[in-house]
C-alpha cells in the first residue's frame, strides 16, 4: 500500500524535470530565438487587379496591385467574327491571345503586368477580356457565355479588377467600323517567326471555295458551307510573300507577311531578379538581359529612403542595399513586383558565429639545445589564445546573450515550478494516506 504514493511521487518529480527540460530546449532553440517575419503570398480570390480595354483595337491590359500569387492565374483576349453590330450568334473565333502570372520562386521578382493584342474583324465583331484561358468557340444559342469571367464585371471573378482611370469599366465590346457583306471575306494574321494564318469566313448563304496562292508553288483551296465556322489555312514563312486568295474568279484578298504590332523580332527579353537575405540586410539584384528593353524599378523600405534605378538592355544594375533593423519591408514598384507584395528581411541564423581558422598551427618555440645533444620536441602548454570561429564549419553556435537568455531563464524557471508544485502535491497525498 505504501508503495503506491511513492511512485506518484517519483512519478511527479520525472514529470517536472522533463517539462523543464523541454522548455530549456524549446525556448532556447536557436530555430525558436531566430526565427523572424515570414512574408506571405495572395491567393487568387484574395489578388486586385487593374485593368485597361480597347475593343475597336484589340488591345487589353492588366497590372496585379498586390501579388505575386500563390498560385498560376490566366487571362484571354478573343475576338470573334459577329453577324451583327450588337450581340447576336453564331460567333467564331477569329484571334485569342492567353498568358498568365506565375508564383515567383523563392528570392527572385516577376513581372506584375500583361499585355494583349489580338486583331480584330474588318466589320462585326464581338471582343472580350476575361479571367481564365478557357475560351468558347463558337458562341451560340445554347454555348456557355462568360458572364462574370469577364473583367469588370460586378461578381467575382470579374469584380477583382478595377479600370485604370480612363478606361471602360467593362472589358467586352460588340460593333464593327464597317458593314459585313454576305460574301466571303479573307482575314489574314501574321504571326512573329514569319508565317501568315489567313481565316476563311464564309458569310453568304450558300458553300464558297477559296483558292489561296503564294511564293514558291505554294497552292491550296478550301471549301465552307454557308455560316460554317472560320477556316484557318497557315501559309509558311518560307512561302509567305506575293499571297493572293481568291473565290469564284474573285480576287478577295493580296498581300504578304509584316511584322505584328505585338511582337518584335527577336522576342523581348525578361529581366532576371533576385533578393539576398545577409546578416547586413537585403540585397537586390536586377539584371536586364541584351534583347530586353529598358525599365526602371523603384524600392521603397519601411524605414529608410526610396531607391530608382534604371537598367537599359545588356546591363546588370549596380547591387541595391537595405541595412537590416528589425521589421524591415521592402516593396517592389514599377516593371517587377516583389516576391509575396513585400520583402521581409529575416536576420540568418548564424550571423556572429565563428569558426577556428584552417591550416597547420604554427608550432610552439622550443629552448635552443646544445650541439651534438638530440632534441627532444617540447611539449605544448596549455593555449591561453582566444580560438575564433567562422560560420559553415560545423561548430556549435555561441551562447544566446541578451534578451534571449532572459526568456529563455525566465521559461525554464516556470517549467520547473511547475514540476515541484506536482512533487509536492505527490507528498501531500502521501502524508494524508498514512494519516
Amino acid at each position: 500500500m505504501k508503495s503506491v504514493p511513492r511512485i506518484r511521487r517519483v512519478a511527479a518529480l520525472a514529470v517536472g524535470v522533463v517539462l523543464g527540460l523541454t522548455g530549456l530546449a524549446t525556448v532556447g532553440s536557436p530555430a525558436s530565438a531566430t526565427r523572424g517575419h515570414q512574408p506571405s503570398c495572395v491567393t487568387p480570390e484574395q489578388a486586385k487587379y487593374q485593368h485597361t480595354f480597347d475593343g475597336p483595337k484589340g488591345t487589353a491590359s492588366i497590372k496585379l496591385l498586390n501579388g505575386p500569387l500563390c498560385a498560376e492565374q490566366a487571362f484571354a483576349l478573343v475576338s470573334y467574327t459577329a453577324p451583327s453590330a450588337t450581340f447576336a450568334t453564331p460567333q467564331h473565333v477569329l484571334d485569342s491571345s492567353v498568358k498568365k502570372f506565375v508564383p515567383a520562386t523563392a528570392g527572385q521578382l516577376s513581372v506584375n503586368k500583361l499585355e494583349f493584342k489580338v486583331e480584330v474583324p474588318e466589320c462585326f465583331t464581338q471582343v472580350d477580356f476575361v479571367f481564365g484561358a478557357d475560351i468558347i468557340n463558337p458562341l451560340t444559342d445554347g454555348s456557355d457565355r462568360y458572364n462574370s469571367r469577364k473583367v469588370g464585371e460586378s461578381s467575382a471573378p470579374g469584380n477583382r479588377s478595377t479600370p485604370k482611370p480612363g478606361q471602360p469599366q467593362h472589358a467586352w465590346y460588340n460593333g464593327g467600323s464597317g458593314t459585313c457583306k454576305a460574301e466571303p471575306a479573307v482575314e489574314p494574321l501574321p504571326d512573329c517567326t514569319g508565317n501568315v494564318a489567313l481565316k476563311l469566313i464564309n458569310r453568304s448563304t450558300h458553300s464558297e471555295t477559296f483558292t489561296i496562292t503564294a511564293d514558291g508553288g505554294f497552292s491550296k483551296t478550301e471549301t465552307l458551307k454557308a455560316r460554317q465556322e472560320p477556316a484557318t489555312v497557315t501559309v509558311p514563312a518560307a512561302n509567305a510573300k506575293n499571297i493572293v486568295v481568291s473565290s469564284r474568279g474573285k480576287e478577295l484578298y493580296r498581300g504578304a507577311w509584316s511584322t505584328p504590332e505585338d511582337c518584335q523580332v527577336p522576342e523581348v527579353g525578361t529581366p532576371e531578379a533576385t533578393v539576398a537575405q545577409t546578416c547586413e540586410g537585403l540585397s537586390f539584384t536586377v539584371k536586364n538581359p541584351e534583347n530586353g528593353k529598358e525599365f526602371t524599378v523603384t524600392f521603397t523600405p519601411s524605414t529608410g529612403q526610396p531607391q530608382t534605378i534604371t537598367v537599359k538592355p545588356g546591363q546588370t544594375a549596380p547591387p541595391v542595399m537595405f541595412p537590416g533593423s528589425e521589421g524591415l519591408t521592402v516593396k517592389v514598384d514599377g516593371d517587377l513586383d516583389a516576391l509575396k507584395g513585400e520583402v521581409a528581411w529575416t536576420k540568418p541564423a548564424d550571423c556572429g558565429v565563428t569558426t577556428p581558422p584552417t591550416g597547420t598551427p604554427s608550432p610552439s618555440p622550443t629552448t635552443p639545445v646544445p650541439t651534438g645533444t638530440p632534441e627532444t620536441p617540447a611539449s605544448p602548454g596549455p593555449s591561453t589564445t582566444p580560438v575564433a570561429f567562422t560560420p559553415g564549419d560545423g561548430e556549435p553556435e555561441l551562447p544566446l546573450t541578451g534578451a534571449a537568455v532572459g526568456s529563455i531563464t525566465a521559461g525554464a524557471i516556470v517549467l520547473l515550478a511547475a514540476g515541484a508544485g506536482l512533487f509536492l502535491m505527490a507528498r501531500r497525498r502521501k502524508l494524508k494516506f498514512q494519516a
